[in-house]
């Protein structure tokens, strides 16, 4: 279990762009045996969703958000060696973002989850032209397609994505995960068949809990 203090100390090594305090923290739960989910929720994601909301309301700067985003890159590529040990279930998900995104660390953190749990993840990244990603779901049959779309703008680009996908492989189930749609009042995927959107970590657990039992 990952204590309040030490959550507290990563993240303030991380806006003080320390990347040498930060990865000894992380050498030393990797060390202890942290459960990785716990790395990954309590740690990576939280850290950059406060940071995230620092950012909002002025209170740091782009370059401090930047600093950040590449430690915590950083420190996913220290954890993933683990990550590889787990035995793999034959299942298989695609995930990218939308064209235009550039915030790929939360698709990220949710490709090395879905791995964690045994999937072989693709992870196409930022700002992968559409049809792109149509021509990888092709090939590579995906049980499944993750989406992540962060900034409300580009909730367009995402329906377009949606749609392009669908009408070739109309039976393709899609996650779609990022801050753009946590406030949505008027359901924009409503009218997508095998699409769901997923809050957070926590949903996404339920998820793959779910989907690994049928």
């Amino acid at each position: 279990m990952i204590s309040e203090a030490t959550y507290l100390h990563y993240l303030n090594a991380l806006l003080d762009g320390n990347k040498a305090e930060c990865t000894r923290i992380i050498n030393t739960l990797l060390a202890d045996d942290t459960d990785i989910k716990e790395i990954y929720t309590k740690l990576f994601q939280r850290s950059m969703y406060r940071i995230g909301h620092l950012w909002e309301s002025n209170r740091s700067s782009i370059a401090e958000e930047h600093i950040a985003t590449k430690i915590t890159e950083s420190l996913l590529n220290l954890v993933y060696p683990k990550i590889l040990e787990t035995p793999r279930n034959g299942k298989k998900i695609v995930i990218t973002c939308v064209d235009k995104e550039f915030h790929e660390i939360g698709p990220r953190i949710v490709s090395d989850f879905f791995e964690l749990n045994g999937w072989e993840s693709i992870f196409l990244g930022a700002n992968t032209p559409a049809n792109e990603v149509l021509n990888i779901i092709k090939e590579k049959k995906p049980d499944l397609v993750g989406i992540s779309n962060s900034f409300y703008i580009n909730i367009l680009r995402l329906v377009k994505l949606i749609e392009l996908i669908k009408s070739e492989l109309p039976e393709q189930e899609i996650i779609v995960g990022g801050q753009a749609l946590a406030n949505d009042t008027n359901d924009v995927l409503s009218k997508f068949e095998k699409v769901t959107y997923l809050s957070g970590i926590d949903k996404l657990d339920e998820f793959i809990k779910l989907s690994q039992s049928v």
